[in-house]
């Protein structure tokens, strides 16, 4: 019997020690886990900063990188239809609904732009004489021309500067620049903006 007891005695002992053991382990897991959570955060905010500047670098190489002529665009308010900014160049279209020779031109602009809106190749960026917005895009949309517009008024509002090589201005008229400006064509005259419009090719590098 009192060796049972002693058995009894020791077995309620062993088992005390270990319940006071466990959490004192417990505290310790917990410490640990929460001496890692400090150990990663600077690391993890140290992750979003680098992540933070990549973005505002590529943002801003993208900014460096866009062509002369699409950033200019973007200080004009551009009407009928957005502007392709894959084009090789850019054929800016002096034409108005009241000037007669301008209408002359219109049907070789369609035929021609059919062509160039299926190669991505070129784009032609209507600079509208009319007196209205509204007007202008009556015109283009009489002859169902669905390349994008702006102003006249607009431009000459900028002293002719607010597009990179504008050439000289007239109505009808026509100036071919590239992606970055450089003026590849500029003529007056409803006979010359024909003929620039049907070789829009030899400008654009198509075959």
């Amino acid at each position: 019997m009192k060796l049972r007891s002693l058995f009894l005695t020791f077995w309620l002992l062993l088992s005390a020690s270990c319940l006071m053991v466990l959490p004192a382990h417990a505290d310790d897991d917990v410490a640990e886990a929460q001496l890692v959570s400090d150990v990663d955060a600077p690391r993890q905010k140290g992750k979003k900063k680098k992540k933070d500047k990549s973005s505002r670098a590529e943002e801003a190489e993208k900014e460096e990188a866009m062509p002369a002529v699409l950033a200019a665009l973007e200080n004009f308010k551009v009407h009928n239809a957005r502007v392709n900014p894959k084009a090789e160049i850019y054929i800016y279209l002096y034409s108005a609904s009241w000037c007669g020779f301008c209408r002359e031109c219109m049907p070789v602009a369609v035929e021609q732009y059919k062509k160039m809106k299926s190669s991505r190749k070129a784009e032609i960026i209507l600079i509208g004489g009319d007196k209205t917005e509204k007007e202008a895009v009556k015109y283009l949309k009489s002859y169902k021309l669905k390349a994008p517009g702006i102003m006249f008024d607009a431009l000459k509002a900028t002293n002719f500067q607010g597009l990179p090589s504008c050439g000289m201005p007239g109505f009808p008229a026509v100036t071919v620049v590239t992606r970055d400006g450089k003026m590849l064509a500029n003529v007056v005259g409803a006979a010359q903006v024909k003929g620039v419009l049907t070789n829009w090719k030899q400008y654009a590098g198509v075959k």
